[in-house]
């Protein structure tokens, strides 16, 4: 297995923090629920989090376990313990690693509706928007990528290379 570096940590925190930038500009006076739905997301999620509180904007954060790879295998959408009750009302944004085929990102803005939110956006790590099966929207992505396996900042393959601070390429076969 060999891995193709694709961004470097610093490019990852730089594009984080204008990604934070446009969202303070959209959401100055609002109150903003940020639903991270994937483990892979998380790191993202925290970054963009710091980076929005040092703009003066303090979101709300709800984690939502929600997946459909078991390895490297894609399967049904799974969903647990998401309850959208106190999204009512609220600017809700909705992140992610990948937006890929869009399966899990439906599902999830699907609970997210059924709270009746004043707004709902979706931002992620990467778009793979060529990729894309299913019509959801990516209002914010930090990259563009057409395809291949990602790891590192997060991101994983069986378990291994998410504590990478950069994001490459898996060079595999199976890929």
């Amino acid at each position: 297995m060999r891995i193709e570096p694709l961004f470097s940590a610093e490019r990852i925190q730089a594009r984080v923090a204008e990604l934070a930038e446009r969202l303070a500009r959209d959401y100055s006076d609002s109150p903003l629920t940020v639903v991270c739905i994937a483990e892979g997301a998380r790191r993202f999620v925290d970054d963009l989090l710091a980076q929005l509180r040092r703009r003066g904007v303090e979101p709300e954060r709800l984690d939502v376990r929600a997946h459909r790879t078991e390895g490297t295998t894609l399967g049904p959408v799974q969903v647990e313990h998401f309850d959208p009750e106190g999204l009512d009302d609220r600017d809700v944004l909705v992140t992610d690693d990948i937006a890929d085929e869009g399966a899990t990102l439906q599902a999830v803005l699907e609970i997210v509706s059924l709270a009746e939110p004043r707004s709902v956006r979706t931002a992620v790590l990467i778009d793979k928007g060529e990729r894309r099966r299913h019509d959801v929207p990516v209002d914010y992505a930090a990259f563009e990528l057409e395809g291949g396996w990602v790891i590192g900042y997060g991101m994983d393959v069986d378990g291994e290379y998410r504590d990478l601070d950069w994001i490459g390429l898996l060079q595999d076969d199976r890929f």
